[in-house]
């Protein structure tokens, strides 16, 4: 293949051996490029560049950690490769889904789920990477197909189902992102509400015992001729007063209670 290197043009070479190249593709005179990328799950969302020559004799995949092009000869070979590699996709895609219909079946559900945000800020970012990969893809792919209708060994109606199933499979990512979008907006209406439960009972509370500490405060001054002073069940009434403020006012938040 040495002469396949020195064909091509030294600009070009480098966005081959590029592994995260996103996807294009080129017409040159003598030779044509194809270069595709597509995400795969790892330990984490990764993008990898499959680039391919085609010189209008043979079809050439390009081996980024061997550097070193491998002779595809037909066009065959090259639809079962990235065929695979869109399969991989798609049930990537698919797994990311039943993740997130799980999330939403706990939302649902009214379960405990204190790492909600953690998982949807994980799917929400890798869901757009995918969205922006497989769309320029889509665009690559058209191109090419429409490229070579002409070719006589072409095979369109292989690479138009691998065109569908990458278009579906972004149109499956966009879905994925609706749904967080609809959970997310779910579980802060529901936070939004176990919020305003909590300032309403605080509401209540602090209702209720704002009297009281008005009335501990002013009888619990260290001053002279205090009312209640000097009767010997002074105290007594005082509790009496603090006891009827808590009443009264638990009657009156009642009252309000019923006409809201």
């Amino acid at each position: 293949m040495k002469n396949l290197f020195e064909k091509l043009d030294s600009f070009y070479l480098s966005d081959l051996k590029n592994p995260t190249h996103p996807s294009i593709f080129i017409e040159e005179a003598t030779y044509d490029i194809l270069i595709l990328a597509l995400p795969y799950m790892d330990t984490s969302l990764k993008m990898e560049s499959h680039a391919f020559v085609f010189d209008h004799e043979s079809y050439y995949y390009f081996d980024k950690q061997k550097a070193e092009f491998i002779n595809f000869e037909t066009m065959q070979r090259v639809y079962e490769f990235l065929n695979e590699k869109t399969n991989t996709v798609m049930k990537m895609v698919a797994t990311m889904h039943e993740s997130i219909d799980l999330m939403e079946e706990k939302l649902y559900d009214n379960a405990r789920f204190s790492n909600f945000m953690h998982y949807w800020l994980a799917n929400k970012k890798d869901l757009s990477r995918i969205h922006r990969v497989l769309n320029l893809d889509v665009e690559v792919l058209n191109t090419f197909i429409t490229t070579y209708l002409k070719e006589e060994d072409f095979l369109a109606i292989h690479f138009k189902d691998i065109y569908e199933h990458i278009s579906r499979t972004n149109r499956s990512a966009l879905l994925a992102t609706d749904k967080l979008n609809n959970l997310y907006n779910f579980y802060t209406s529901r936070s939004n509400e176990k919020m305003n439960r909590t300032i309403y009972l605080l509401t209540i509370l602090s209702g209720i015992f704002l009297p009281l500490h008005f009335v501990a405060g002013y009888f619990g001054m260290n001053s002279q001729g205090l009312p209640f002073n000097e009767i010997p069940y002074g105290t007594s009434l005082v509790t009496l007063i603090m006891v009827s403020c808590a009443f009264v006012m638990t009657g009156v938040i009642l009252f309000f209670k019923k006409r809201l």
